[in-house]
């Protein structure tokens, strides 16, 4: 994930962000990942990245049999999400 973002320059727009904290950005070419070499075989190839944050036990909610709700307190919000990657990351989000 980390030389993802770097790639994309530690920028991410605050419109990648949706209501439940997932994130989503593009890179125009897998060859500005870090350790990724040109083949020409394969070309250039344009990457879409979603990352979908959870906290522990949100499984209930979308597991198949036996389904829950999650309370409110327990879901992200986009600025928790924001204030994560900003974090973890060191993106910064504009």
């Amino acid at each position: 994930m980390k030389k993802l973002l770097t790639s994309n320059g530690n920028k991410i727009s605050s419109r990648s962000f949706d209501n439940t904290g997932n994130f989503s950005f593009s890179i125009k070419e897998h060859i500005d990942i870090e350790g990724v070499k040109y083949d020409p075989k394969i070309g250039i190839l344009a990457l879409d990245i979603a990352v979908r944050l959870s906290r522990p036990g949100f499984n209930i909610y979308v597991r198949r049999q036996h389904k829950a709700t999650i309370g409110k307190h327990h879901k992200i919000t986009p600025d928790e999400a924001k204030d994560f990657v900003t974090k973890e990351f060191g993106v910064s989000v504009s």
